[in-house]
């Protein structure tokens, strides 16, 4: 086992895989979760009871926590981490949010001495889990180097963006493209059942195809079995970058679309109490607004 420690605040369904990565390779790993700690536990990760406890048990310490409230809450609150960092703790925030707030905080954590990486993902859980998730990563290429043996204990595919606060645009990019290509798989398989192929067929053929996507290989087949729960993805966790791509397109003047449409149908589904399936589930959407086709005589 190695001698670092890892420290990770927010253990949650994109901080488990996460943690799972870093024990396989070998390392001593803490964490902290305000309830449903045993998973992580299961895995051989340490539970502790506070991230300040985190941070004192912790050479690195990762942040992987779903909004800005819950990010000022642990750095913040009774026992946060700001009021228990030192000079030689280097934090590596995996969390998206609004630039201008992460630039905020990062710059509140280097005034303890610190040093912070952004470090984006890019994938689903179950992508992290495979070591097929990709990490942009926003920072200077000395603190790169030096968080380097855990970034790759995470993933393989690693990008440097640019300087802290540039990789979250890249995500929202990323995932703009998601949302649009989730919603043209969900056409494509609509078209080709109503064209009288089994969804199945059109799963095997196009996948294989020029017109494939690496949206449409992984959610078409949900898609055909109808498997939109347990979701590895849930409709609910696209809500905030169907916000925040969105004002990035606007805020740039940018056309957009094919993700104004991606962007209504989410929306939609997100309204109609869709939330904890799977985003392959919009499919159910495209198939309600189509037209009843004639009968033959």
């Amino acid at each position: 086992m190695s001698a670092i420690t890892i420290g990770m605040v927010g253990i949650g369904q994109l901080g488990l895989p996460i943690a799972s990565n870093l024990l396989a390779a070998g390392y001593r790993v803490v964490g902290y979760r305000r309830r449903d700690r045993e998973p992580f536990v299961q895995l051989g990760g340490i539970a502790l009871n506070s991230p300040a406890e985190v941070a004192a048990e912790s050479d690195f310490i990762l942040t992987c926590l779903p909004s800005e409230a819950s990010q000022i809450e642990i750095m913040e609150g009774p026992d946060g981490l700001l009021g228990a960092l030192r000079p030689d703790h280097t934090l590596i925030e995996m969390g998206t949010y609004e630039r201008d707030f992460k630039v905020q905080m990062a710059e509140r954590i280097q005034g303890k001495g610190a040093r912070v990486l952004e470090a984006e993902v890019s994938g689903s859980p179950p992508l992290v889990l495979a070591r097929k998730a990709s990490l942009f990563l926003g920072g200077d290429e000395q603190l790169i180097e030096h968080c380097q043996p855990v970034l790759s204990a995470i993933a393989d595919i690693q990008f440097r963006i640019g300087e802290f606060g540039s990789a979250v645009a890249m995500k929202l990019i990323a995932n703009y493209l998601l949302t649009i290509h989730t919603l043209a798989a969900a056409e494509a398989m609509n078209l080709g059942v109503r064209a009288g192929f089994s969804a199945e067929k059109v799963v095997e053929v196009i996948r294989q195809s020029a017109g494939s996507s690496t949206m449409f290989m992984v959610r078409a087949p949900m898609m055909a079995s109808r498997t939109f729960q347990p979701a590895p993805g849930p409709i609910v966790t696209l809500e905030k970058y169907l916000h925040m791509a969105g004002d990035l397109s606007a805020d740039l003047g940018c056309a957009s679309p094919l993700f104004s449409a991606a962007q209504s149908y989410f929306n939609r589904a997100l309204d109609l109490g869709m939330g904890e399936e799977d985003i392959s589930a919009v499919i159910k959407l495209i198939e309600a607004d189509s037209r009843v086709r004639p009968q033959q005589e």
